[in-house]
């Protein structure tokens, strides 16, 4: 198992900020997974993905991290009734997967640059689909931090959000396949196109930054129609194709992000009395 010590954190996370981590393992199986049940047993142990939708602070981490992202990948068809995918899989070629295969229901995925394990974890979701969607059944890490099988019912799951009760990751997952949907082969090449016209690809950024307050109010309408497109704080700024997402320069802090998502927060509050709920997490 690969193990890293005061390594940067910018590293590890998609919007590249934050100081270092005090140590960062790296689990490659379910064996060594289980060699470190003691780390992940502790209380401020944090688990990580791809890093998308995570910032670190300034200062860095000084507990221990858990990254998932060498875990050993795996992508099947079961059957013609799922598809298997492990935690560390990214969103991207799982939706490829399914579109190599003519499956219809996972092409919203392709954009989100996260991995299944984090997508799962916040529920995520684009053009009206959610991953919660498709879950059959899924392996998590318990409470006494042994693998266990779920079925989806054992969750209550809503917009961006999955309660944790009892679960402290996402191991693997079992999709169900929906025969009754029809497979539309523009659709995956539809959403990249419109992705790319709308979203800030290949800039550093966490993804969204805040929740939409309600399903017919978006943050980025709000944002927009409120004239704080154009807000920057030291080296972080919002995107002008996207407003909800916030951009990194090569030169922003952590600070520099939370004093633009407290700005945006205030005005936004002032103008609409709407209080707007981060999406990204800060650690």
């Amino acid at each position: 198992m690969k193990i890293l010590q005061n390594v940067s954190l910018k590293k590890y996370n998609t919007i590249k900020i934050g100081g270092p981590a005090k140590v960062i393992y790296f689990p490659e199986n379910h064996s060594e997974i289980k060699a470190i049940k003691n780390i992940l047993k502790k209380k401020k142990t944090l688990i990580l993905g791809n890093g998308s939708n995570i910032a670190f602070k300034d200062i860095g981490y000084k507990n221990d991290l858990v990254c998932f992202k060498k875990l050993k990948n795996s992508l099947s068809l079961i059957g013609s009734n799922n598809i298997y995918a492990s935690a560390g899989i990214s969103c991207a070629k799982l939706a490829k997967f399914a579109h190599r295969n003519d499956i219809p229901g996972f092409e919203f995925l392709y954009g989100i640059p996260g991995t299944v394990g984090g997508a799962l974890r916040m529920n995520a979701g684009a053009f009206g689909a959610e991953i919660w969607d498709n879950v059959q059944y899924v392996t998590i890490l318990d409470k006494k931090f042994d693998l266990v099988k779920l079925d989806k019912s054992k969750f209550d799951y809503s917009y961006r959000k999955v309660c944790m009760q009892g679960t402290s990751a996402f191991i693997d997952v079992f999709f169900k396949i929906n025969k009754k949907r029809k497979f539309q082969k523009h659709l995956l090449n539809e959403f990249s196109d419109k992705r790319k016209k709308t979203q800030p690809i290949n800039q550093w950024s966490s993804g969204c930054i805040f929740k939409n307050p309600k399903k017919n109010i978006s943050a980025s309408a709000l944002i927009d129609k409120s004239q704080l497109s154009k807000k920057r704080y030291g080296g972080i700024y919002i995107s002008n194709k996207h407003c909800n997402y916030f951009i990194n320069d090569g030169s922003g802090s952590c600070n520099d992000l939370e004093k633009l998502i407290k700005i945006i927060q205030t005005d936004i509050y002032q103008q609409h009395k709407i209080r707007l709920e981060k999406e990204i997490c800060i650690y």
